[in-house]
């Protein structure tokens, strides 16, 4: 099976992207987000946090929720019954402080549940 092309090129996301602008750049298309966080910063093993919807993808937001470290959302469109999934817009990585945002109970009952699989 080959792979699909891209319709349209994506640039390359940084860690310091705002997930908030990026989502309000794409406005009504965006659908759903798809939250992982990174467990551990010396492996790339990512804990599932969740879908949100656009509104709740907000810097403010998911650092109180969830706290600071890196995260990964997937940005997702309408339901494609042909292919049975989302439409796939884009994936972007960015990062919370720490300091700033402690690391939540619930994330961190995430990151256990995830330890014991």
């Amino acid at each position: 099976m080959q792979a699909k092309t891209p319709t349209h090129p994506r640039r390359a996301r940084s860690v310091f992207d705002y997930i908030d602008e990026i989502v309000r750049g794409y406005g009504p298309r965006v659908r759903v987000v798809q939250l992982w966080r990174r467990v551990d910063g010396a492996r790339n093993v990512w804990t599932y946090l969740g879908r949100l919807a656009p509104e709740q993808c907000e810097i403010e937001l998911i650092g109180k929720h969830f706290g600071g470290g890196e995260y990964r959302a997937k940005l997702l469109g309408l339901w494609d019954p042909q292919r049975r999934q989302e439409e796939y817009l884009e994936q972007v990585t960015f990062a919370l402080c720490d300091r700033a945002w402690p690391i939540t109970a619930e994330t961190l009952a995430r990151l256990r549940e995830q330890q014991l699989k």
